[in-house]
């Protein structure tokens, strides 16, 4: 397991100097990049929920508001899987 600790320290070092790298675990590197692109695009997304409740109440806007409460408890409960997911990695590499 620690081959694809270094295998992805390489690759980010590699991508930072730009040099060219071809790791031999190319899958785990893109699981763990879409991981992480995933936490940040959920966070975008919250924060875009809460500045789009923030701009309903604030206008006293019913429909608005409410419109994205589903999808709000929607993302917090990915926001749990991504959590499990990236726990589950961990545990896995350790």
């Amino acid at each position: 397991m620690a081959d694809k600790r270094i295998s992805l320290t390489i690759h980010e070092v590699c991508r930072k100097l730009g040099i060219e790298y071809f790791s031999c675990n190319p899958k785990y590197i893109t699981m763990l990049n879409d991981a992480k692109r995933l936490g940040e695009i959920f966070l975008e997304l919250k924060i875009i929920a809460g500045d789009i409740e923030a701009i309903a109440d604030r206008h006293k806007i019913d429909g608005l508001k409410n419109l994205f409460h589903k999808d709000a408890i929607i993302l917090s409960n990915v926001d749990h899987d991504i959590i499990r997911l990236a726990q589950k990695i961990k545990d896995k590499n350790d």
